[in-house]
């Protein structure tokens, strides 16, 4: 469980406690390899541990702002992010059919994209991008 270990020291690191609804969420995200809704998650949390949605949301936004896990947003939904260390910004490939994401770093893609804004007088604050089609699983 790297992910979980690897997310309980940078939560502890930026000064977060360790509550049982950060683990459960860690837990519920560990495991998936499909974009999961905060409504997905409460699903694969037990019983009993009391969690429910609006506390989802605010762990997940915590997550996403350490970069615990990455919003997909025509999936509606959050993966675990893999913390290797790559430069550039993190992209992801989204199968249509089994809904499988991968996450792949391309930097010279990256530079061009944070370079764009800046014709256009406008400062960028970051990007992302989500490529969506089938895998290579799904196409065959």
């Amino acid at each position: 469980m790297q992910f979980i270990d690897q997310s309980i020291e940078l939560l502890k690191d930026n000064g977060y406690k360790i509550t049982g609804p950060r683990v459960a969420v860690l837990n519920a995200l560990a495991t998936a390899h499909i974009p999961l809704s905060p409504y997905d998650i409460e699903e694969r949390i037990p019983e009993n541990i009391p969690v429910n949605v609006v506390t989802i949301y605010r762990v997940l936004d915590v997550f996403e702002q350490l970069g615990i896990v990455h919003r997909i947003l025509t999936k509606h939904g959050y993966v675990r992010c893999d913390f290797e260390e790559k430069p550039g910004c993190h992209h992801f490939a989204i199968c249509d059919r089994c809904e499988q994401v991968s996450e792949f770093v391309q930097k010279k893609e990256c530079d061009t994209e944070m370079r764009i804004p800046s014709q256009c007088h406008f400062q960028s604050a970051g990007h992302f991008a989500e490529v969506t089609g089938l895998c290579e699983a799904c196409s065959r």
